[in-house]
């Protein structure tokens, strides 16, 4: 289970500091979970390790333990369970992009796992690392809350499950506590009649990083003309994802003939307060998620026109 990486050398100028470093790749989350109560906040968790290793690149020396979760074959399951679904927290993009069951039930978190990165990338990075790393314009986010998806959190002493919408306080930050594991994600099944749209938006087409993204997702009541649930989720314009409550009033209850798309998408836009960065000012943000928004709902109304045809 232990393996030692050596003597990990600082390659900066100036500086011969030697830290001995200790790996760990346990085979089952009981281990895990115990080398996590044995070293606490001096261990480090790689899941697929396309953020962490990034964010450590020049000083992998800082780090004393590492704890990698490649050897968990129960953190890597897609399963359906009554009437919800269990990602294992190791699963990869890739995974959530091919799933037949995530494609059927969850197209756009299908979709948003094929829009990260390089084919590299989302054949090693998964969706626990995805959430513990806590982007603001992490691809999965917005789709999982729009999902209305839950994350189990496991201790060597206890669990618990925590609603996608309370786990992320800030940038890079959350509600796990460093004795825990993400181990899964559990979303319920939609209803039947349930559409939804993703759309992402960045500076070029390959390896981008969201300026904005926006998940959609509504159910509709038997008669499939009055809308029942709508979740709107925004990924990039605030220091977490989050839901434009508001827009709950203006939908749930109406018939999608009725929706004004325009007055729609400017209620989204009022309801932010993005910053300006390198990946586009506050003004062209608020100006793109207006659009983006109906954008979304145009495309949902050509599907659930379809569907009125059939």
């Amino acid at each position: 289970m232990e393996a030692s990486f050596g003597d990990l050398k600082k390659g900066q100028k100036n500086c011969q500091r030697t830290v001995p470093c200790q790996y760990f790749a346990p085979q089952k989350i009981e281990e895990a979970l115990e080398i996590l109560s044995k070293y606490g906040k001096e261990i480090k968790i790689i899941a697929g390790g396309t953020d962490l290793l990034v964010q450590y690149y020049d000083r992998l020396y800082e780090v004393s333990a590492w704890l990698d979760l490649k050897n968990i074959e129960e953190l890597k399951e897609i399963k359906i369970d009554q009437n919800q679904i269990e990602i294992g927290a190791m699963s990869t993009h890739t995974q959530l992009e091919s799933s037949a069951d995530i494609k059927r039930y969850y197209p756009i978190l299908s979709q948003a796992a094929s829009d990260i990165g390089s084919p590299q990338i989302r054949n090693r990075g998964t969706i626990g690392g995805n959430i513990v790393n806590a982007s603001p314009a992490g691809d999965l986010l917005p789709a999982l809350i729009a999902y209305r998806a839950q994350f189990k959190l496991v201790s060597h002493k206890e669990e618990s499950i925590v609603s996608a919408e309370d786990f992320f306080l800030g940038p890079k930050k959350t509600i796990l506590k460093f004795e825990q594991l993400l181990s899964k994600i559990i979303i319920p099944i939609p209803e039947q009649n349930t559409y939804s749209s993703w759309i992402k938006i960045g500076k070029r087409k390959a390896l981008m990083v969201a300026t904005v993204s926006l998940a959609l997702v509504l159910s509709m009541a038997e008669d499939n003309k009055i809308i029942q649930e709508v979740k709107v989720c925004l990924g990039s314009v605030a220091s977490t994802p989050f839901e434009i409550m508001e827009i709950r009033e203006k939908m749930i209850g109406r018939q999608f003939k009725q929706l004004d798309f325009n007055e729609l998408g400017q209620l989204v836009e009022d309801r932010i307060s993005p910053i300006d960065d390198i990946r586009g000012t506050k003004g062209y943000r608020q100006e793109v998620t207006k659009n983006i928004m109906i954008n979304a709902l145009e495309k949902i109304q050509e599907t659930w026109g379809q569907s009125q045809n059939d």
